[in-house]
């Protein structure tokens, strides 16, 4: 638990952090032959055979965003990594190339209040981590099939920075833990730079709960990548969630450009909207609806 008085640091360190590995080229990468070649082609690289979906929540996100109607700052800390990678010849999927990976994951997902004189209160971390299948093939006639299969945990857990000036949490922790599956499936266009991707997250093991969630959530989304003069993106990403009897969407929309780069790594001004369910799961029951604007290393 962070003391909410030595947070203000926190996104000066996570900055420079960022700013430090776009400057290093040690890491290895991948050939350009095993990119994804539109993301080559306009500077948006990824060292993973999937490459991270631009939009969704759930994703390693290195970066911070504000969110001015709520006065809140989001701070992401992830990372994700290929620990083993193999290639297929073309001749044993006819006219298509493979490559398949193992990876694991780390995130948390961070809520902070802002306040006057660069105060930053934690209110909520949200701790992630599991291991990932990818896959991915190209046909002769410029598409890309993709595709990921993820066993991840997730905790939540409230901050000293909610509670009140008697130092009492404003509202009732309780254990958030469950283990769950998700799989996405991409089909990209490299000719218009268009991914589309479909798939969903099963919930395996759900601790007790205020209010009992769905064990399936359907996932959608489209994403864009183009130039204009600097490497641009934009994605929408849609996730349905039922939380008792009610089912809503979530709609999570991003939109960035790219501002430096090296090698694999790039710093990209986004913006930012979310409505629909909180992603924080101390508030998983409350709706939160905002914009933002923010700073992210794209992995």
């Amino acid at each position: 638990m962070l003391p909410a008085r030595s947070v203000p640091m926190i996104g000066v360190c996570v900055l420079l952090f960022m700013i430090g590995s776009i400057a290093s080229s040690a890491q290895p990468t991948l050939s350009s032959d095993e990119s994804s070649p539109s993301a080559h082609k306009l500077g948006i690289e990824s060292s993973l055979v999937f490459r991270p979906l631009l939009a969704a929540v759930f994703e390693p996100r290195l970066g911070f965003q504000f969110q001015p109607p709520l006065q809140r700052v989001r701070l992401d800390i992830g990372y994700s990594a290929d620990i083993w990678q193999t290639s297929f010849d073309q001749q044993l999927f006819a006219n298509r190339s493979a490559i398949l990976a193992v990876g694991v994951d780390g995130f948390t997902y961070s809520r902070l209040r802002s306040e006057a004189n660069l105060k930053f209160p934690v209110e909520a971390v949200d701790y992630m981590f599991g291991i990932n299948a990818t896959a991915r093939w190209r046909s002769d006639d410029d598409r890309i099939v993709a595709t990921r299969l993820r066993l991840s945990h997730i905790s939540a857990h409230l901050a000293d920075g909610y509670a009140d000036q008697s130092g009492q949490l404003r509202q009732l922790p309780f254990i958030y833990s469950r283990e769950f599956l998700d799989l996405v499936i991409a089909h990209e266009w490299l000719s218009p730079n268009v991914r589309l991707y479909g798939g969903g997250t099963l919930l395996l093991t759900v601790k007790q709960l205020p209010r009992t969630v769905g064990r399936i959530m359907p996932q959608l989304g489209v994403e864009w990548l183009g130039t204009i003069g600097i490497p641009v993106f934009a994605g929408y990403d849609l996730r349905v969630v039922r939380i008792e009897n009610a089912t809503q969407p979530v709609h999570a929309l991003q939109f960035g450009a790219v501002v430096l780069g090296h090698g694999r790594s790039s710093l990209a001004v986004c913006g930012y909207y979310f409505a629909g369910y909180s992603i924080h799961g101390m508030f998983f029951d409350h709706r939160d609806e905002y914009w933002a604007l923010g700073l992210q290393v794209l992995l």
